[in-house]
């Protein structure tokens, strides 16, 4: 009998376009792949769809190849598609789309289930992909992107926490994937009973932080007699998230106008927010957000599902801030409503009560954050789901092997 040899360690090439989001993404992802021994490089694509640093993980024989949302679809080589190179190279593509798939499939054209594997920030957007998008794919859940290490303190005091200077941060853009006239043009330009059925889902959805955003738009048509092709179903329900997540922001703003409180948005903000209680900053980067916030006493924050948590919750509790919430699904299974966070919904005057603590209470805030912050290494929290983009990535394999020169 030979005798045994341990098998290769993994190598995880991580392609990201040069934007400020998706370099702080990867640095959460090298955070874990390094915890766990997992070797690692971080190249950045050219800004056009030619791309022949990728053939550098064709050479090196990758384990797996990370990108976000459809980078790694939209590439080539000289020598024609990166995604048929890639698998005829053996090597496992993973694609995590960081926004709900109705918004980012359409993006999509070299991906099929046999080249590609999927990560998806929750379940509720994993079963939406496996049923809407591309059926029999790969895919895994990731919990979303997790807290950076910007956002993270050493140790909480009184003291400190009474000497943060901004009582509530609300980093909460009204332009996500599109804007609110184009979401509006994309409604009108359904015909009469699609446009009916997207208004009617939308006033289902608004303020349902338990179901899934789909199971609005299929009880809508069901109630229509209505069926409709998986693309026009993407199109629905991309109109109806863009639609909920604008309902919900403004009203935020709406109740955050009469505390002292900073939100940070785009520019369409500032009708909502001006010549109020609030202050405004536009445009402001997630990296300077995210070192900002142990300048803060609460974050308050919002998730584009009801079964995950944002990372910008994640921070807060990384940053020893209090955490307010949606009073949704997932955060029901991790948070405690003036306990560890604040939880509120939007039928009622719950927002009014969470602002009045961290604007008003300093000392009950503190308790909060206090007993917020030991929630922050909850692997829950830390790290997600992160082990998923290594079980994606087969083979398994032995982790703790030294890198070669190159790889860190």
């Amino acid at each position: 009998m030979g005798k045994f040899q341990r098998p290769d360690p993994p190598k995880i090439y991580i392609y990201h376009i040069d934007h400020e989001n998706d370099r702080t993404y990867t640095e959460n992802v090298v955070e874990y792949l390094e915890s766990r021994g997992v070797l690692w490089r971080s190249i950045t694509l050219n800004a056009e769809g030619s791309r022949p640093e990728l053939q550098l993980c064709l050479d090196d024989g990758a384990t797996a190849v990370l990108g976000y949302n459809s980078q790694l679809d939209h590439s080539w080589l000289p020598s024609g598609s990166f995604m048929a190179a890639a698998e005829q190279h053996g090597i496992t593509i993973l694609q995590w789309i960081l926004d709900h798939p109705s918004s980012r499939w359409p993006e999509f054209h070299s991906s099929t289930a046999a080249n590609s594997r999927f990560l998806l920030n929750s379940e509720q957007e994993r079963q939406y992909f496996q049923t809407y998008c591309l059926p029999g794919a790969l895919t895994r859940t990731m919990g979303g992107v997790g807290p950076n290490r910007r956002s993270r303190i050493a140790t909480l005091t009184r003291q400190s926490f009474m000497r943060r200077s901004v009582a509530c941060m609300i980093p909460l853009n009204l332009r996500r994937v599109r804007s609110i006239a184009q979401n509006d043009e994309a409604i009108s330009a359904f015909e009469g009973p699609l446009a009916d059925a997207v208004h009617d889902a939308i006033a289902s959805a608004q303020y349902d932080l338990i179901g899934s955003l789909q199971s609005h738009v299929t009880a809508v048509l069901a109630g229509r007699n209505q069926s409709v092709s998986r693309q026009t179903f993407n199109s629905l329900c991309h109109a109806v998230e863009q639609s909920v997540q604008t309902f919900r922001r403004l009203k935020i703003f709406a109740t955050a106008q009469r505390y002292p409180v900073l939100i940070q948005s785009n520019e369409s903000a500032a009708p909502f927010v001006q010549g109020s209680a609030a202050s405004l900053a536009t445009n402001v980067a997630m990296q300077l957000t995210l070192a900002q916030m142990p300048l803060c006493r609460a974050v308050l924050s919002v998730s584009s599902t009801t079964d995950a948590i944002h990372d910008r919750t994640m921070n807060a509790l990384n940053g020893g801030c209090v955490a307010i919430a949606e009073d949704n699904l997932a955060s029901r299974g991790l948070l405690k409503h003036n306990i560890n966070a604040l939880l509120f919904r939007y039928h009622d005057d719950s927002l009014d009560e969470c602002l009045d603590i961290v604007c008003n209470q300093p000392e009950r805030a503190y308790e909060i954050a206090q007993a917020g912050m030991t929630l922050r290494d909850d692997p829950r929290v830390r790290f997600g789901q992160f082990h998923n983009i290594i079980d994606l990535a087969q083979p398994a394999v032995e982790f703790g092997v030294r890198a070669p020169a190159g790889f860190r």
